[in-house]
């Protein structure tokens, strides 16, 4: 009974051990199958999906169908009508009438007309710079998303090494307390600071999560389980002078914005000025009229009218109408103004910006180096005796500042440059 009872327990034993290297793996496996999504996969996944962006999208359509809607104003109008009649009286009988008919018309001169084709077309045009312009904004959130994931991957790895680096010292202080080297303020206080090292790495791993919820959105895509992003650390170089930006001003849509709307309203002042106008049209008729179901009776009409309008809107309309829409256009033309002279500003500003924050980067990525290398040395002098231990800190908290201020510094340089692109209207990755 006893022996039965052993094999049963190492039987158990056994089975604990291979369940637990089973679900080991699986975890291992699930971990080493975390997908990560590339710069161009993410951004074609925003341009399919995006909502915001496909709103624009039927917007412009919209705006397109109205404006090819317009044309026909200006094109022959023709009718076909099919009727019956049926009439009769106390001193006349009973009579049916049949009729049909072709009839045209046709605008001979309506400059009214034209100018409502041309106000239609600059508003499609208005919608396609607008488009434009949310696809750059697009860009610009996509990127900024992005790249803020990308550096809370790597804020993650750096929390993570000095998690490592505490928990060894820590380790060590401990050692040379219990050897009577070390005193136990000391020891606690390493202790201490290899606690707020995991405090830091949990808040890193929580800011990552809600960095890729939000890059999830902007994709058109429900966050459901953790993703990588991957991006170039050197993408963020320089190569930009204010004379290369200077020939893109034209692609800035928000400028082609106001322009659009200073044409539109120039030709809706030239619509009113319209209204004083005469207009011809010409118009025809052919039909078949009579008794019968098909009558066989002809009946045609060609006509030419002229029109010319009279304080149609009443004595001081036109006088009226026609001075507010000049005024309309006048301050059309001093916000384009007034934006070309901010597009200039802002400009030079966030050129400056980009090159700052590049500039600085680079130096700390020289800070960040000779802290980790000065750490380094220090560990083996406090080992030989010649180091304290406020000293070793000092300097392990140097290299750990330098190492987050470098991320940060580098990702602010690759947010300064998203930023000048937005604004010389670079809409593609």
């Amino acid at each position: 009974m006893n022996a039965i009872n052993f094999r049963f327990f190492r039987y158990i034993f056994k089975m604990r051990n291979f369940l637990t290297l089973f679900f080991l793996f699986i975890s291992l496996s699930s971990f080493a199958q975390q997908k990560t999504i590339s710069l161009k996969e993410a951004w074609t996944k925003t341009l399919t999906k995006n909502q915001s962006l496909k709103a624009k999208e039927y917007e412009k359509k919209q705006q397109e169908y109205s404006y090819l809607s317009s044309i026909n104003a200006y094109l022959p109008q023709i009718s076909i009508s099919n009727s019956f009649s049926r009439a009769g009286g106390d001193n006349s009988s009973v009579s049916n009438r049949f009729s049909a008919s072709l009839s045209a018309s046709q605008e001979i001169f309506n400059l009214k007309t034209l100018s409502s084709i041309k106000i239609s077309k600059y508003s499609f045009e208005s919608a396609e710079v607008s488009y434009k312009a949310a696809l750059c904004d697009l860009r610009k959130d996509f990127l900024t998303a992005y790249i803020n994931l990308y550096f809370a991957q790597e804020k993650v790895k750096v929390s993570e090494r000095i998690l490592e680096i505490r928990k060894e010292n820590a380790k060590l202080i401990a050692l040379k307390y219990e050897s009577g080297m070390e005193s136990r303020g000391n020891m606690l206080y390493s202790s201490a600071q290899a606690q707020m090292a995991e405090l830091s790495l949990r808040r890193s791993k929580r800011e990552l999560e809600n960095y890729a919820e939000e890059l999830s959105r902007i994709m058109g895509e429900e966050y459901r389980e953790p993703f990588e992003v991957s991006y170039n650390l050197d993408d963020s170089d320089g190569g930009y002078s204010y004379e290369q930006l200077k020939k893109l001003s034209p692609n800035y849509p928000d400028l082609l914005v106001y322009e659009k709307n200073l044409a539109q309203a120039e030709e809706k002042l030239a619509s009113g000025r319209y209204d004083a106008l005469p207009s011809f049209k010409a118009s025809g008729s052919f039909g078949y009229s009579g008794k019968s179901e098909f009558p066989r009776d002809k009946s045609w009409s060609l006509g030419l009218s002229a029109s010319l309008p009279l304080f149609s809107g009443g004595p001081f309309y036109y006088y009226s109408n026609v001075s507010s829409l000049r005024n309309s256009v006048k301050a059309a033309r001093e916000r384009l103004n007034d934006a070309r002279l901010s597009y200039e500003k802002n400009l030079k500003n966030y050129l400056r910006d980009f090159e700052n924050a590049l500039d600085t980067a680079r130096v700390y990525l020289s800070l960040k180096t000779a802290d980790e290398e000065r750490y380094k040395e220090g560990q083996i002098q406090y080992m030989a005796g010649k180091l304290s231990f406020i000293n070793l800190e000092n300097l392990e908290q140097n290299m750990i500042d330098s190492k987050l201020n470098y991320l940060e510094y580098m990702k602010n340089a690759g947010l300064k440059k998203i930023a000048l692109e937005r604004l010389v209207g670079k809409d593609s990755i």
